[in-house]
């Protein structure tokens, strides 16, 4: 595959309510959460982007993509996204999964090959929509959700041509690479394995 036709789209679009501030801004290791998303793609993007309606990323480097709808659900950034993506081929990333690496999203690109929508599936059966390779073809599926107002991503992929990739006893990916932070102890819990840094 050719990564030089690859866009990388992070999803920062969430209120974050839970958390109480902005959790792409908080910091692990000196790294705002947002950049380690940043990080993990841009090797293997021709172009990393935003998918959000704040305009606070500028130290990012990064463009920002507002969506095209205003509803508040993670299935209108990603259609927003790639309906303006120049590429075939998206990598989607949540901003809350600092532990996804390089390697993993190259595992599923190599994976992605023949499938609409590429996303990872624990051993317990847990899907997670928001790591993912999605191709310019689903746009009409997602589009056809929106427009029902049917917003749950995981409903919407299973009307594409999808591929499910488990990660077995035998992976080298460790289980807790999904781990994301959506409280105050989530964030906690995960400073314990990135150190925590104002």
């Amino acid at each position: 595959m050719n990564f030089n036709e690859v866009t990388g789209i992070v999803l920062a679009g969430g209120r974050s309510s839970r958390m109480g501030e902005e959790k792409s801004l908080m910091k692990l290791n000196g790294k705002t959460m947002i950049e380690f998303s940043i990080a993990a793609l841009k090797p293997l993007c021709s172009q990393v982007i935003i998918s959000s309606d704040r305009m606070v990323y500028d130290f990012t480097g990064c463009e920002v993509w507002p969506d095209e709808i205003k509803q508040q659900a993670p299935i209108v950034g990603v259609y927003s996204c790639l309906k303006r993506s120049k590429t075939d081929v998206n990598i989607i990333l949540s901003c809350d999964m600092p532990l996804i690496s390089s390697q993993f999203l190259k595992f599923l690109l190599e994976n992605s090959v023949n499938n609409e929508v590429t996303i990872p599936i624990h051993q317990n059966g847990m899907i997670e929509p928001l790591c993912g390779i999605y191709k310019k073809s689903a746009l009409e599926t997602l589009k056809n959700s929106i427009e029902e107002k049917h917003y749950s991503i995981r409903d919407c992929i299973i009307k594409t041509a999808y591929c499910l990739v488990r990660l077995d006893e035998g992976s080298p990916f460790p289980e807790n690479i999904f781990k994301n932070v959506n409280t105050p102890n989530d964030f906690n819990e995960l400073s314990t394995i990135i150190p925590l840094t104002e």
